[in-house]
């Protein structure tokens, strides 16, 4: 055999790639039942456009193992998917036809998501074909299929029998550009420089103040209360007392929590609906009224009053301006803080009370932790990871999504008193917004009125 003096791959490996796609080499043959069967199941990468080197090293990995199971003897079922619906592309297609999912009929913008990703899948095939991976291309499926998303409407019916999802109104972290809630998984955090505002609180009937130090004084109309540690023998005389909350000058109780740190700024912290997480601890565990603050677009709601309709930062300058006007500011300094944004945008988070609909994750946590804890981990620490993750949940998954290109919740709202009412299972694949639901009058109240569902689940 004649050895060419020089390697020329574009001419070479498309005629063996040709031959080995028409012969079936790669093919999973199902109704062999000889051999054993080797399955290599992959995460569906996202059809980005671009086949980057992390996903070309994993696929190589995975198809190295692909061609030694072969040779060993073994059925090989090595399928390829495309993880396609989702955050991802929508803002793609944002960026790409300068919109915003608002500015089309649904149907529309999710064709233009469709039309996107079928571009970018066929881009990154035609990528990995040329990488030479042993892929089963008659296996290949995408997640925006109707036949593959009915298997995820299915296993939300059949969660939701069980009780383990389930329709609430709870805090949710919130992407004001994006206009969707997002999970813990999909929040970031990255450093900023900010500025550490103490601000005076008039105790009422006296010539007195308590000093409160915080980064977030655009929530200044949405404190429901004031708290100190109940140790800090500091402030153990002001427990009780009421204050004004400048600049709206609102009444609100000084209480105790043991979660306070008296060695953060004053020791005096203002508890906001919703600043971050522990302001959602402290409301839930003292009981304490909501105020909704801001709205989907991370606008200042009508409890801003005069700072109505300004977005955050621009609320933050004025109320800054008009509490030096006051004389309220005892001083600023400059801080370096750990801020939660989007995993996609990088927008910052904030924390939205919406109804939605929730994986009920926190019934699970203790099997989960006990289970990890049998498991004998290669390597170790993945063992450690996923207890001290389960260990640090402290509220349910939010599986809804106010986007548009991901898979339909099957449920419907009685119009009348909001009951929801789900999908029978023969139903599927279906989207509520042109589908009838299964039942003709509510289960609750009889109306025979009923809304879709237009959120969606989380990819």
């Amino acid at each position: 055999m004649k050895v060419p003096k020089d390697y020329e791959p574009l001419k070479v490996e498309p005629k063996w790639q040709q031959k080995w796609e028409k012969l079936g080499i790669y093919r999973f043959d199902r109704m062999n039942k000889e051999r054993p069967t080797y399955v290599i199941d992959t995460p569906p990468p996202y059809p980005s456009g671009e086949f980057h080197m992390g996903t070309a090293l994993n696929w190589t990995y995975f198809d190295i193992v692909a061609r030694y199971k072969r040779m060993r003897g073994f059925n090989v079922f090595f399928p390829q998917g495309w993880d396609c619906h989702g955050l991802p592309t929508e803002v793609q297609v944002e960026k790409r036809y300068g919109i915003r999912k608002g500015d089309l009929p649904a149907s529309k913008f999710r064709e233009l998501c469709i039309k996107l990703t079928d571009e970018n899948i066929a881009h990154m095939r035609k990528e990995m074909d040329m990488l030479g991976f042993s892929i089963d291309w008659s296996t290949e499926y995408r997640t925006m299929d109707p036949e593959y998303y009915r298997k995820t409407q299915l296993s939300f019916l059949r969660l939701y029998k069980k009780g383990l999802i389930y329709r609430g109104e709870h805090p949710v972290n919130w992407c004001p550009r994006c206009e969707t809630a997002i999970a813990d998984a999909e929040v970031e955090y990255t450093e900023r420089e900010t500025t550490f505002t103490y601000i005076k609180f008039k105790i009422v009937g006296r010539n007195e103040y308590l000093t409160i130090a915080t980064t977030r004084p655009e929530y200044l109309p949405a404190c429901v209360v004031v708290a100190v540690h109940p140790g800090d023998e500091r402030y153990k005389k002001y427990v009780g007392e009421k204050l004004e909350v400048p600049p709206f000058n609102q009444v609100v109780e000084v209480i105790e929590d043991r979660a306070v740190d008296p060695e953060f700024g004053t020791g005096v912290v203002m508890v906001c609906t919703f600043g971050d997480k522990t302001d959602v601890r402290w409301v839930k565990q003292h009981k304490l009224p909501v105020v909704k603050l801001i709205d989907e677009k991370g606008r200042i709601t009508e409890a801003g009053k005069k700072y109505v309709g300004m977005s955050l930062q621009e609320c933050r300058k004025a109320i800054i301006h008009d509490l030096k006007k006051a004389g309220a500011i005892e001083k600023q300094e400059k801080l370096t803080q750990n801020v939660g944004v989007c995993w996609r945008c990088k927008t910052p988070v904030e924390i939205l009370s919406k109804p939605q609909w929730f994986m009920n994750v926190l019934a699970l946590k203790d099997r989960v932790i006990k289970e990890a804890r049998n498991i004998r981990w290669v390597p170790e620490h993945m063992g450690a990871r996923l207890i001290e993750w389960a260990t640090s949940m402290d509220w349910d998954w939010v599986i809804s999504r106010q986007r548009i290109f991901a898979t339909p919740i099957p449920a419907w709202y009685c119009s009348k008193c909001g009951e929801p009412v789900v999908a029978r299972e023969d139903q599927l694949p279906l989207n509520p917004i042109n589908t009838k639901p299964p039942v003709e009058r509510c289960p609750k109240c009889r109306c025979d009125k009923f809304e879709p569902e237009r959120d969606v689940l989380d990819t």
